[in-house]
């Protein structure tokens, strides 16, 4: 906005109060539309776990709102909104048509993650879209739950879908329907969760009808151009005020033993932050890849908190951006890559993120996070005579701050999920949770020390096909500042006859009825001197588990 109280454009500025209340109203719409999933979706995945996001954008499709839901999804979407305009001309769109679209080629995450779009009509005036991301348990491939570990190309993970057209004049396409179905273990729940989506994209319809009685299509769109300019100008205020020098970080991606560095450099022109992964491993042939939407939602998570604190978080702030990513890098594989286990290497490039920002912002960034990485099986149950998928991404412990102690059992910043409470497991699928705890020991220690991994043991009923996608089973999440590294992942599997399996790579792995699985995440690093830390904290610190007298005296491996 220019200072005579214009906008760019020239027309009057919206007053402050309208701004806040369409920014608010158009928040309320996405938690209405996360809930509605939510309750609607068939699945653990969705419905228990949450793995799903939801927001709405603009008419040029940039984002205008955004729940706080998942990172990586919110961060992707742009990306694959851009390609369903691209493929599909905003002009010829109708009120009640939906898009899908699941590629990485294609601006997705991985192929689990399906995203339906569709565009909001004021009258007869285009104003927006509203887009929903929800993880599906199984679309096909090589493996239940199509989460391979061993995949070598994107064909193994299961069914690709390009931009297409869902639905049309709000009926949904019968054929597309029977597609996802026939290739999925579990059809009926597919279809199921597919159509909560489509309903979160017609309750968004309905909501701006509402909001139409108040406002014009005019006032909607100006309000929301003067709600994105106003935070490019916030961030680019922001980024003025940083070193003119180039930042960087680097961390090593921690792929069953194998250690691929991702390094990062951060350089400002003007109030441009150009983004460079100059510099890291090449792509792998397995599922340990991110797809560049997945990358860049990485850059945007990392951007937002250490410069853009009170900064309300559209599509305003990512114009100040230029990021580059190597093609043929782990972070921007070439087709046919296999990329199943994208969210494995971006909380790796957060880590990166996080220690190069650090540098200007060392009161916002954490350590490393720990986690599990994401366990999944299927077979047949036996209590309803049809396949079954199961399976989740299992957190860790937070990494800890220059002002608090990391939290325990949580999912890494780049996500933003639950775990799957033990009676929704135990009702539907033959498996018993027996052990569900935090794991004494496992925080890094510090000045504010890291949160504590989680165990989850799952005893197999029947015998299932498991997929192990392993989260830090090497690599120990570092500190900051002088804090002391957390403990990493062990998995270890038990058969009834008392034969142990220890899990260190990422495998398929047969189990048989009775069979225990038992996962202990890492956990989270310190930050700080773990000298300067409290003397009762300390003492509190081995009386509640948090560390021991071995791990209170290991050196943090992160200066």
């Amino acid at each position: 906005m220019s200072s005579n109280g214009r906008t760019c454009s020239g027309k009057p500025a919206a007053d402050p109060i309208t701004i806040e209340l369409i920014h608010n109203s158009y928040l309320s719409i996405c938690e209405e539309m996360a809930k509605s999933l939510v309750r609607s979706s068939h699945s653990p995945n969705i419905k228990e776990r949450r793995d799903c996001s939801c927001c709405l954008y603009t008419a040029s499709g940039e984002m205008a709102v955004q729940a706080e839901h998942i990172p990586v999804h919110l961060g992707v979407m742009p990306r694959a909104l851009s390609f369903i305009l691209n493929d599909f001309s905003p002009k010829n769109m109708q009120p009640g048509d939906i898009f899908l679209v699941n590629d990485p080629y294609y601006g997705g995450n991985h192929l689990p993650d399906l995203i339906v779009a569709g565009p909001l009509f004021l009258h007869d005036d285009l104003i927006g879209f509203a887009a929903s991301m929800a993880h599906h348990n199984d679309v096909g491939g090589m493996v239940p739950r199509s989460m391979p570990a061993t995949s070598t190309e994107i064909f193994q993970e299961g069914l690709r879908i390009p931009p297409v057209q869902l639905a049309k004049n709000g009926q949904m396409d019968p054929h597309i329907l029977r597609i996802i179905a026939s290739n999925s273990r579990t059809p009926s729940e597919r279809v199921a969760d597919l159509q909560a989506q489509v309903a979160t994209i017609r309750l968004a319809q309905v909501r701006i009808d509402e909001l139409g009685k108040e406002y014009s299509a005019e006032k909607l769109a100006d309000c929301l151009a003067e709600l994105l300019d106003r935070s490019e100008a916030a961030i680019r205020q922001s980024i003025a005020k940083m070193p003119d020098e180039v930042i960087t970080g680097e961390t090593f991606a921690d792929f069953g033993g194998d250690m691929i560095p991702i390094h990062v450099q951060i350089r400002k022109d003007g109030t441009d932050l150009h983004v460079s992964f100059e510099g890291t491993g090449p792509q792998t042939k397995s599922p340990f890849n991110s797809c560049l939407a997945n990358t860049n939602a990485c850059v945007y998570l990392a951007m937002r908190i250490a410069l853009a604190e009170g900064i309300a978080s559209n599509g305003g702030l990512y114009r100040v951006l230029a990021i580059d990513a190597p093609e043929g890098s782990i972070l921007n594989p070439a087709y046919p890559c296999a990329v199943a286990a994208s969210t494995e290497v971006s909380i790796h490039t957060f880590e990166a993120l996080a220690r190069a920002f650090h540098k200007i912002a060392p009161e916002r960034m954490l350590a490393d996070s720990g986690c599990g990485g994401v366990f999944s099986m299927g077979g047949h149950n036996p209590q309803t005579g049809q396949l079954f998928a199961y399976g989740e991404a299992l957190g860790g412990g937070l990494g800890a701050s220059a002002k608090v102690d990391g939290e325990s059992a949580v999912m890494p910043p780049v996500s933003n999920i639950f775990d799957t409470p033990v009676e929704a497991v135990e009702l539907s699928l033959p498996l018993r949770i027996e052990s569900y705890a935090l794991v004494d020991g496992s925080s890094g220690d510090g000045e504010h020390r890291g949160g504590l991994g989680l165990r989850r043991s799952y005893r197999t009923l029947v015998p299932t096909r498991c997929s192990f996608q392993i989260g830090m089973g090497h690599k120990q999440p570092g500190g900051l500042n002088g804090g002391n590294h957390g403990r990493q992942t062990h998995i270890v599997t038990t058969r009834p006859d008392g034969t142990e399996t220890r899990i260190t790579r990422y495998t398929q792995y047969e189990t048989v009825a009775g069979e225990l699985v038992t996962i202990e995440t890492a956990g989270g690093g310190g930050f700080g001197d773990p000298a300067k830390r409290d003397a009762a904290a300390k003492a509190a610190d081995l009386r509640n588990g948090y560390t021991t007298l071995d791990n209170a005296a290991a050196p943090g491996i992160h200066p």
